[in-house]
């Protein structure tokens, strides 16, 4: 008798556990989810690179130079930083300097004006430099601790600055011009770490940069997130 008059508070006291093994199982999960993704996931990445490839996009100087003349581009210095807020996504910014030159000797010209024929050679020198900033949005491929591969788009503006000299017998005469532009493009790399802070860096891609074909450096790895 006495226990089939303790099965009714069994049946209750199992009906009252399931429901607060529900409630503080949902609980966590609602809070979880508020919270966002886990610290693990969260990291603010720096990186100092050089940039190989492109030339400045702008009048007078790059690849393509003009018959005659002969110039040189340095290689681009850039800067980036990304935080990432998920195993997948980031977004982060960029910015990346280069210079170049270029110049040529002893042209022939000759001017027609409508009283006389002036003629003789002239010099040219030609220095700019080129600067981006730019927004990077990032997606992560599934790698491991050590090895990130990842893709994404860039999007920025550019300035390019150029000097121009021209030295003839009648004098010499210097111009300068400034150019703003779009950029944009796409980009593929990875970061392989040797640590939790320090790794390495390649990537490659288009965005009208001088540093747009290949870019390598070194990355800093924040150890706590912001």
């Amino acid at each position: 008798m006495q226990s089939k008059s303790l099965k009714p508070f069994l049946y209750l006291f199992l009906v009252i556990a399931l429901i607060t093994n529900s409630s503080i199982c949902y609980g966590q999960a609602s809070s979880e989810a508020q919270a966002g993704p886990s610290p693990l996931d969260i990291k603010n990445v720096f990186g100092l690179g050089m940039g190989y490839g492109g030339g400045l996009g702008g009048p007078g100087i790059g690849y393509n130079l003009l018959p005659g003349y002969s110039g040189s581009i340095s290689p681009g210095i850039m800067l980036t930083y990304e935080h990432t807020f998920t195993k997948r996504f980031g977004i982060g910014a960029s910015f990346s300097f280069s210079a170049a030159s270029s110049s040529v000797t002893n042209v022939p010209y000759t001017i027609d004006t409508t009283m006389h024929y002036t003629s003789g050679t002239f010099n040219n020198s030609i220095t700019g430099t080129y600067m981006s900033f730019a927004a990077r949005g990032l997606y992560h491929f599934k790698g491991t601790k050590k090895f990130d591969p990842y893709c994404g788009f860039v999007g920025g503006v550019t300035l390019t600055k150029l000097n121009s000299t021209v030295t003839t017998v009648e004098g010499t005469y210097t111009s300068h011009f400034f150019f703003p532009g779009i950029l944009t493009g796409v980009i593929v790399g990875a970061k392989y770490f040797f640590n939790d802070t320090i790794g390495a860096w390649a990537e490659a891609g288009y965005s009208g940069a001088p540093d747009y074909l290949l870019n390598i450096g070194v990355a800093y790895k924040l150890k706590k997130a912001w």
